[in-house]
This record gives structure tokens, C-alpha cells and sequence, in this order.
């Protein structure tokens, strides 16, 4: 793991790969979601596995897991200025295949439209992306969260509301939430984030494919995606919500590992044109 300095923040990365680094070899950068997660249950999960076959990298947002927390900067294009720098820092000049998990849908595909010559495909795991209303589905629980840290609590509430069994984890995520909740202006800056439409979307012209859990409160997304992004390949995981799907390792890094290989084929054959949708996993 190491520390990079990129945007006026410093952000905890982890690289991966495994045998001699080949400048053929694709670039993969994961990005997580937003609030009390990091990197770095993507990093064993389904980042070192994807390393056999790929640079990977992951890193933890800032206000997240050991990045630094500054007190303002958290809207999405600050995010997206994070990845950019970071890709500077890390001296990667190629473009990259964005894996984006949750809110981090929203930063891969708002870095596709800002940064086209650096995107090579965009990967969407039960993906929130800008939508009509589209941050009130993580605000609202954000809010809520933060309402119980202003007042008098007890660990057991704690444990309650994040589903936890351990006294000790309960108390250090209380903790890193009240760090950011409380903390920075989070809460503020997803207040005043813009909706972004179909115009916006048409700058993607990269690859992209994406994958929904048919119960999770991210699945509403779907046809939306299809209207904003008509190119993209969506497939579907029947019943499974939205922290299940992440539990998916084998059938979720099968897809990833599909994606980024289908990739580097297409750019081997210098092919252009977005592969056609395919049956959804059952």
C-alpha cells in the first residue's frame, strides 16, 4: 500500500500485478463507493485475482478508509479530479478500464464524459450514477446516520443500524463515520449536486457494460442506463441486493474478467464499435 499525493490530498492506493510488467498488459482501476467503505474488501475480493491478467489498481476516496479526510471537496467532480491526478501521479498514460461500485459508478462515468482520451471502458457493479434525484438514494441513509451521531447513542444502536456483532468494529465505524458525516461538508456537497441527463451521457463513447442486482434499491437505475447509454451491455443477478451482489465474487470477477479481456481484444483488432448486449447471468 502506498501513499500519492494528487489534488491537494493524499489518497492510500494499493497496485497489483502478478509476473514482469507489460506496457500490453490492460489497466484496471477500481473505484468504490461512498460512506463507512474503502478499497480494501475490493482489493482481495476482486482485485488481486483480476491481477493475473492486468495492472490493477485501487485506492480509497478521499474521507475514506486511510486516504486523507479534508473538510470540503466532495462533490463529484472533485472526485473525479482525485482519479485524474492520481492516474498523473502514478504515471499511467494509457487509457484505463474504470470499474465503478455503487457511488463509484457515478465518478467512472462522469470521468468518461470529462476525460475520454484517458477511458478506455467503464465497468458498473450495482452502479449509482447522476440521475434525475439520484443522490437522495444515499443521502437520505447518510442523514439519517448522521442524526443518531449528533445525539446520544449508544454502541448497541450502532451495532443495530450497521447490522455488526462486535462491540470493538461498532465503535471504530462510529468513529470514521462520524469523521466524515459529521466532519466535512459530505452531506452539503451531495445536496448540491446536479442532475446530469442524456446530453451529458452522450459524451461516453467508450465500452460499457454494467451489472444489476434485480433486488437491490440500485435496479431502478437499469433502464435508465439503457435510455442514457444505449451502447452499454447490462446484465442482471436475479433476487440479489445491493451488499449481495458484492458477495459474488466468483460470478461478479467472471464478468470483470470477460469485460477487460473483451477489451484488449477489441483494441488488439483495433475494433470501435460497442459488443452487443449479451443474455443476463441467472
Amino acid at each position: 500500500m502506498a501513499t500519492v499525493h494528487t489534488n491537494g490530498v493524499e489518497l492510500r492506493v494499493n497496485r497489483y500485478w502478478v509476473g514482469p510488467r507489460d506496457e500490453d498488459r490492460p489497466v484496471v482501476v477500481f473505484v468504490h463507493g461512498l460512506g463507512i467503505v474503502d478499497h480494501s474488501g475490493l482489493s482481495f475480493t476482486l482485485g488481486m485475482p483480476l491481477a493475473n491478467v492486468a495492472d490493477v489498481v485501487l485506492y480509497a476516496l478521499r474521507g475514506h478508509g486511510r486516504s486523507e479526510v479534508p473538510p470540503t471537496g466532495y462533490r463529484l467532480d472533485d472526485h473525479v479530479a482525485d482519479l485524474a491526478g492520481l492516474l498523473d501521479a502514478l504515471a499511467i498514460d494509457v487509457p484505463v478500464h474504470l470499474i465503478g461500485c455503487s457511488y463509484g459508478g457515478a465518478i467512472a462515468t462522469r470521468a468518461a464524459m470529462l476525460h475520454a482520451d484517458r477511458v478506455g471502458s467503464v465497468f458498473l457493479l450495482d452502479p449509482l450514477f447522476s440521475s434525475p434525484d439520484w443522490t437522495m438514494m444515499i443521502r437520505a441513509p447518510m442523514e439519517a446516520s448522521a442524526a443518531i451521531l449528533r445525539r446520544d447513542h449508544t454502541t448497541e444502536e450502532v451495532m443495530q443500524l450497521l447490522g455488526l456483532t462486535s462491540r470493538r468494529k461498532a465503535d471504530a465505524v462510529e468513529q470514521r463515520a462520524s469523521r466524515f458525516l459529521l466532519g466535512t461538508s459530505v452531506l452539503d456537497d451531495l445536496q448540491a449536486e446536479a442532475d446530469l441527463g442524456a446530453d451529458d451521457y452522450a459524451a461516453i463513447t467508450c465500452p460499457v457494460s454494467a451489472v444489476f442486482g434485480t433486488g437491490s434499491m440500485m435496479y431502478p437505475l437499469k433502464p435508465v442506463l439503457e435510455d442514457y447509454v444505449p451502447h452499454a451491455e447490462i446484465h442482471e443477478i436475479e433476487g440479489i441486493d445491493h451488499l449481495g451482489i458484492f458477495s459474488l465474487t466468483r460470478e461478479v470477477g467472471q464478468l470483470i474478467g470477460d469485460h477487460v479481456a473483451q477489451q484488449a481484444t477489441r483494441a488488439s483488432n483495433g475494433a470501435a464499435a460497442a459488443p452487443a448486449p449479451v443474455a443476463p447471468v441467472r
